[in-house]
């Protein structure tokens, strides 16, 4: 089931104009009325999560729709034994429909029922959030395959070319655990596989990172079967 916590981060009342040019961005926003567009404004709460902490409204109910400023949050499957299967991730300018752990994130949040008086408005905002909403189911069902398809070492080797992906580096700043518990495996079974793919010369482990040597002998590890 997907897991969704509130472990730290206030949110307050902010500036209503401070983040006009932010939503003036958004394609919905110019096809809105003046009067919606101000109870957008004034609905709007700042949040800002230290690393490592969890996202969730404090009486387990919908917390809202969460604009993400700076910073990057994961959505990612909590089983009942408590192992994790990351889904996805969203960094600077995404928007998340559902809640997440996150790595020093500031946000903005519209609760959810503002939110939901906005998209029966304004068809325009409505068809927005379903595309994204779209696209990351996209992301959700590749996530799925890949606990369900791949092997561990395809796994780590998708994992380690989306983060390269994502982050614009061969250098990666990942623990071990961080990995583990990113694809929903044991931290002893990745150990011995990233020795393998050092031993190989796909990647060089270092304490707190991994340097991605050889992109196209993980491309092919992905796709042997």
């Amino acid at each position: 089931m997907l897991k969704i916590f509130f472990l730290q981060g206030e949110y307050y009342l902010m500036d209503r104009n401070n983040y006009l040019n932010y939503f003036q961005a958004f394609p919905f926003w110019e096809h809105m009325t003046e009067e919606d567009q101000n109870f957008l404004l004034d609905n709007i709460r700042e949040l800002h999560y230290p690393a490592g902490a969890a996202v969730q409204s404090e009486e387990r109910q919908c917390l809202g729709t969460l604009f993400l400023l700076k910073g990057v949050l994961r959505v990612y499957l909590l089983s009942s034994q408590g192992k994790e299967a990351t889904l996805y991730r969203l960094r600077d300018n995404d928007i998340c429909t559902l809640s997440a752990s996150c790595m020093l994130c500031d946000l903005l949040l519209l609760p959810a029922v503002p939110f939901s008086r906005l998209m029966k408005n304004n068809i325009y905002l409505e068809n927005f959030i379903y595309k994204l909403t779209t696209e990351h189911f996209s992301d959700v069902i590749s996530g799925i395959e890949r606990t369900f398809f791949l092997t561990l070492p395809q796994r780590i080797a998708a994992f380690l070319l989306d983060e390269a992906a994502d982050t614009g580096s061969d250098e990666l700043s990942l623990t071990q655990e961080a990995i583990a518990r990113s694809i929903g495996s044991a931290r002893e079974a990745v150990s011995r596989s990233l020795k393998k793919m050092n031993k190989d010369g796909s990647i060089q482990i270092s304490r707190g990172s991994i340097r991605i040597l050889d992109k196209s002998r993980l491309y092919k590890m992905m796709n042997t079967y």
